[in-house]
């Protein structure tokens, strides 16, 4: 048995270094033109492939159980159609993969598609022995969320999921010169990169773009400088969401001179409590069947406030 463990043990460590080492190779190959993107500089979006909408947009990036643009938990599905039933004339984006510099979904992957793909199939089944192996997509994500926050693969990395973003606009009837401002929610790891891609959304339409982060991870971004506002929605119970406040220094109140510090004395970021949530399952942000104090879901609680943020930016 001990034996066992470590042997274990000892391949995961394997299998998170070759992970580690391998995504920011894999961010440095496409922008180098070794495999598939867009182009070599940030361009508006191309025209429109649906009707134009006159919108508001909100893009939304789903957390790190993520694995393709196509794929959200069925409680992201009915609260962004909660979010939608609340403001009139919103189009909702969310077949953009916060975790690929290419929108390319895990299960695509030549090398490895089948063996995403069958960890997903792991982690649904009810009383599978191997649904802790679905935490490696977890991982992966994870992963993918430290390149976007680091200062030498960052840049490459958020600007190809801009790209991506910008894309995703287009196919949904965003007109480029319409002036219509831009929402953009991240949940969890999603804040991460949804802040850090903003900055060039905002560069590009040259519009207003907010960010709300739902239970956010996030790092101090340049993308505070030029974006209209962050707002922070996080739950009582949710330990998760505070890791980006202790792992990140350049959120702690000592240093007042990064982007954070700086976003925060200018009053570009406010948090919000949604009442006693947790990160994720049972009694999170999604679930419609625990009730608040007021006699709500904490689905609805949740879809309110971000309805709200989304009627106040226009």
């Amino acid at each position: 048995m001990l034996s066992g463990l470590i042997w274990c043990g000892g391949a995961l460590v394997v299998l998170f270094i070759a992970f580690a080492v391998a995504i920011p190779l894999s961010v440095l190959t496409w922008w180098a033109g070794w495999s598939r993107r867009a182009g070599p500089a940030m361009a508006p979006p191309a025209p429109c492939q649906a009707a134009p909408a006159a919108g508001p947009f909100l893009v939304y990036l789903s957390g790190v159980g993520d694995i393709s643009g196509e794929y959200q938990s069925r409680y992201e599905d009915e609260f962004l159609a909660a979010v939608a039933e609340r403001v009139p004339g919103l189009v909702v984006i969310s077949d953009v993969f916060a975790y690929s510099v290419a929108n390319l979904s895990m299960t695509s992957q030549r090398e490895l598609g089948w063996f995403w793909a069958w960890l997903h199939q792991m982690r649904l089944r009810k009383g599978s022995p191997l649904k802790k192996a679905g935490k490696l997509i977890d991982l992966r994500n994870v992963l993918h969320i430290a390149v976007s926050a680091d200062w030498r693969y960052g840049p490459i990395y958020n600007y190809g999921v801009a790209e991506m973003i910008l894309q995703g606009l287009a196919r949904h009837g965003y007109r480029v010169g319409s002036g219509t401002p831009v929402s953009i929610l991240g949940y969890s790891g999603g804040g991460q990169i949804a802040l850090a891609t903003s900055g060039y959304v905002q560069a590009t339409l040259r519009v207003p773009v907010q960010v709300i982060s739902l239970a956010g991870v996030m790092n101090s971004s340049r993308s505070l400088d030029s974006i209209s506002v962050l707002t922070h929605l996080y739950g009582s119970e949710d330990g998760g969401q505070r890791m980006g406040q202790l792992i990140f220094p350049a959120r702690w109140p000592i240093f007042p001179g990064t982007h954070w510090g700086r976003a925060l004395a200018e009053g570009k970021i406010s948090a919000r409590c949604l009442g006693p949530m947790r990160h994720s399952g049972r009694h999170s942000y999604f679930d419609a069947t625990v009730p608040a104090e007021d006699g709500r879901s904490f689905k609805d609680v949740t879809a309110d406030e971000v309805s709200g943020l989304l009627i106040r930016l226009g």
